[in-house]
């Protein structure tokens, strides 16, 4: 949980809340397919909960944020092309809504998938 100071009192944003902004985004983003999960175990654990951020790790620093995307893609696009607009959407979004700089988002291409 992170906590932000201004003259009208303090604002807390949770992991949960920015991970939902990022998979709105991702999921709104031409040529992803898909989430994925990191690993095997992760997988099945968020298949069981329905987790809704399955696919996204946020990380809060002091004063920044560091994502980790695990993507499917379409067959047939430019997957540089589709990462670098993950990576700019996913920023714009969250220091957009949370007033807080994205320090970092990485791109983890898990699959290809023919739609």
């Amino acid at each position: 949980m992170t906590t932000l100071d201004n003259q009208h009192g303090t604002i807390e944003i949770s992991p949960t809340a920015i991970a939902s902004i990022v998979a709105n985004s991702v999921t709104q983003t031409y040529g992803v397919v898909g989430m994925s999960t990191p690993s095997l175990a992760s997988g099945i654990a968020a298949t069981i909960t329905r987790d809704p951020h399955k696919g996204v790790e946020v990380t809060i620093n002091e004063d920044n944020i560091d994502i980790d995307l695990y993507v499917v893609l379409e067959y047939g696009i430019r997957i540089a092309s589709v990462a670098s607009s993950l990576i700019n959407i996913v920023r714009y979004n969250i220091e957009k809504h949370t007033g807080m700089p994205v320090n970092s988002v990485k791109i983890h291409v898990q699959g290809i998938r023919v739609s």
